[in-house]
């Protein structure tokens, strides 16, 4: 198989979209995590009340940073 340069786009794959639409808005998703997050303290207890806060916690840092990028560009 010949080399193809990593710069070049190949014929069969689509370009990215330009204006990425998302499924729910910013503000709906972390809403989610934090009725998601009171439902877990209400149900929850002991290490599977910590590690599904941690779970929560990590999915709402990793959207901000998302919508940190997004700004950015």
């Amino acid at each position: 198989m010949p080399y193809q340069d990593p710069d070049e786009q190949n014929e069969n794959e689509p370009e990215p979209p330009a204006n990425e639409k998302t499924v729910i808005s910013y503000r709906a998703a972390m809403a989610a995590y934090v009725v998601l997050a009171v439902v877990c303290l209400f149900t929850l207890h002991g290490d599977s009340l910590y590690i599904a806060l941690l779970i929560i916690g990590a999915l709402a840092i990793k959207t901000w940073l998302v919508e940190v990028k997004k700004r950015v560009e």
